[in-house]
């Protein structure tokens, strides 16, 4: 294929299943430079050795040229399995550090862009300090942490989890610890997931605690899908008759959906809390003609492009995450060329907190190595 018959073919896909989502952005022209910097990415890539994985969120460029496309744990399962010498993540930067925590030294693993500023409201929301406050308020206490977190949070926990497995890990660690259980950071994930497990695991609900911060600019939770309010839920199946709603828990609605769910003000053979991966699985076996997405935009794409004949609507136009949008073809290239930003295990660099040298994100090995274990109890919960 020519770059002129991969800029052609991306304005007429781009313009299908994107132009509601990002609109006027896909001109001819942009599809032109998105075509010639594709071709390049590629060549890049295969020049030096890489694996390029993006996360359902990036723009449709992205996940085009990608190798992989999922979410944060599918990616960093993926690229473990595959044993490549390099991967280069389009995701926020603790997707890619995840990933570091699982490969070790044999893997060398790239993100675009300073963690600083190319990070995520949920990290930026965590005080590592009520963590330690809490843990000396309950030694016999067990944290589950979800694993969109930076490598200090999980290293501090016992148990790491998933959007789609947290109630399950919740129930794990009921089953093997006698204390407090502390769910974080995302507090609506964690609503979410606490009902669940104790309507259909059985956990005692008094065991289950919420991770709540008395500092203001510490506010764990997910930006974008906190954005997402209380009436959206109803507003969209009013106007989408048929459709299923699928919701990702850390929409901002989750505790109002559940409560109105238990008072049947809410269908439940229509409403689904759903991981993004799950939402791909649910659309697909569903008999459903039609779905409202509750969760980042980028995922609308995806799904559109694997389900053509099935209808997804947004719940919001305007659920963009800017920490996902910053990554671009520019800066792809840009970290393939010049090798940046790289995270490195180190046995030297601070033991709790991840340091920014030059071009390089040094992560203690310890540290790694705590984290790495609450990570491998999430892989092997079911």
């Amino acid at each position: 294929m020519t770059v002129q018959e991969l800029s052609k073919k991306w304005y007429e896909q781009f313009n299908v299943y994107a132009t509601d989502l990002y609109p006027g952005r896909y001109t001819p022209q942009f599809c032109q430079e998105l075509a010639e910097q594709a071709f390049e990415v590629r060549a890049l890539a295969k020049e030096k050795g890489s694996f390029i994985v993006a996360h359902n969120y990036q723009y449709p460029e992205l996940q085009e040229v990608a190798d992989m496309v999922g979410d944060s744990l599918g990616l960093a399962l993926e690229v473990k399995k595959q044993q490549a010498k390099r991967v280069d993540f389009s995701s926020v930067h603790f997707m890619g550090a995840t990933a570091k925590i699982l490969l070790g030294d044999a893997t060398r693993v790239f993100v675009q862009g300073d963690p600083s500023v190319h990070g995520c409201s949920l990290v930026f929301g965590t005080n590592h300090r009520v963590i330690e406050l809490w843990k000396k308020r309950h030694p016999d206490g067990v944290c589950v942490t979800y694993v969109n977190s930076d490598v200090r949070t999980k290293a501090m926990s016992e148990y790491i989890s998933t959007s789609r497995n947290t109630h399950q890990v919740i129930a794990r660690a009921a089953r093997e610890h006698t204390g407090q259980i502390l769910v974080l950071p995302d507090k609506f994930l964690g609503a979410v997931m606490k009902a669940k497990a104790v309507s259909e695991l059985g956990v005692d609900p008094e065991r289950i605690e919420i991770y709540t911060t008395p500092f203001q600019r510490f506010h764990a939770s997910c930006y974008v899908h906190e954005k997402i309010g209380d009436e959206a839920p109803d507003r969209a199946l009013e106007e989408h008759e048929g459709a299923e709603l699928l919701l990702h828990p850390e929409c901002g609605c989750a505790s109002s959906c559940l409560y109105k769910l238990s008072q049947g003000k809410l269908p439940a053979d229509r409403v689904f809390y759903l991981s993004t991966e799950a939402m791909l699985e649910r659309a697909r076996m569903s008999s459903a003609p039609s779905f409202v997405v509750g969760t980042e935009s980028g995922m609308i794409y995806r799904l559109r492009k694997e389900l053509p004949d099935k209808i997804f609507h947004p719940i919001s136009t305007q659920a963009v995450c800017g920490y996902m949008k910053q990554n671009t073809m520019e800066r792809l290239i840009h970290s393939l060329r010049h090798d940046e930003f790289e995270i490195v295990i180190d046995d030297e660099a601070d033991p709790n907190l991840e340091v920014i040298e030059g071009r390089v994100i040094r992560i203690n090995r310890a540290l790694a190595q705590k984290a790495k274990a609450g990570v491998e109890r999430m892989i092997d919960t079911k």
